[in-house]
């Protein structure tokens, strides 16, 4: 049996499929489209604020980008019918401004602190015993190899095709009901989770395929209780670099979709590597 593909891994095709799940939704939706090629769904137009666009997906999550990554004409084109140019924040107000946040950090920053605070300090100097490497080979999933920072390693994992197709047929459906088109889906490396790799091109891509991910997980798990223990979300770029991996529990994604913690924290908090 051959592995699942939801979607070619070409963002052309991604987005037509995108849009045409958008044009059969009756909710409102806004295209941003990206110099990269790339899309993203967000809830509405975004704001500038400066040199940074502000995005709110679907679900309220919220993101931002460099404009300079926005192809401004493209976007303003294709969603022009509908929504009109994005609200720009300029001049001075009559009172003033609270004071701005500080700039969202990008993945590569988000990435390289989560690596400073995860990694455990060395362990002594000393040989194991044969007890200690008994209980290391039986934590080891059979097959899966281990990143640097001890965690499995998504991208070397084994791609074994899904042995209950039902299963794969209905979370592909809510993956692409949620904005996630371009995923292929596997057996995941532990039993009852599924290996779901997904191919993004920007932070926004990123950023929309763990909050779609986690949509799809809490109404899969609404559905078929206890089916599946989580997914094992693999991102990476189509040149297969990577851009995060996660496990999405449904209480992990429930901490998301109910916005105990923003995009950025939640990829903080469980980014492995």
């Amino acid at each position: 049996m051959r592995p699942m593909h939801l979607a070619p891994v070409r963002l052309g095709r991604a987005v037509l499929a995108v849009l045409l799940l958008l044009a059969a939704s009756p909710l409102l939706a806004y295209t941003i489209y990206l110099k990269d090629g790339s899309s993203i769904t967000a809830r509405d137009k975004y704001t500038v604020q400066g040199d940074t666009a502000l995005i709110v997906f679907p679900n309220g999550s919220q993101t931002t980008l460099p404009l300079s990554q926005i192809d401004v004409a493209r976007t303003k084109s294709a969603n022009a019918s509908d929504f009109g140019s994005a609200t720009v924040l300029r001049g001075p107000a009559p009172t003033p401004p609270p004071p701005q946040g500080p700039r969202a950090p990008t993945l590569g920053e988000l990435s390289a602190q989560h690596r400073n605070q995860s990694l455990p300090p060395p362990p002594p100097r000393r040989p194991p015993t044969a007890q200690v490497a008994a209980s290391a080979a039986a934590e080891t999933p059979k097959g899966a190899a281990r990143t640097s920072a001890g965690t499995v390693d998504f991208l070397r994992a084994p791609r074994t095709p899904l042995s209950r197709v039902d299963l794969g047929t209905a979370l592909g459906e809510m993956l692409r009901a949620h904005g996630v088109s371009n995923a292929s889906l596997f057996e995941g490396t532990e039993p009852r989770r599924l290996l779901v790799e997904v191919t993004a091109n920007s932070e926004g891509a990123v950023f929309q395929a763990i909050a779609g991910a986690a949509q799809a997980m809490l109404d899969f798990e609404a559905k078929q209780p206890r089916a599946i223990e989580g997914l094992e979300l693999f991102i990476a770029t189509d040149r297969r670099a990577r851009a995060g991996q996660f496990l999405i529990t449904p209480a992990r994604a429930q901490e998301l979709v109910s916005k105990q913690l923003d995009l950025t924290a939640f990829y903080l908090k469980y980014v492995e590597f």
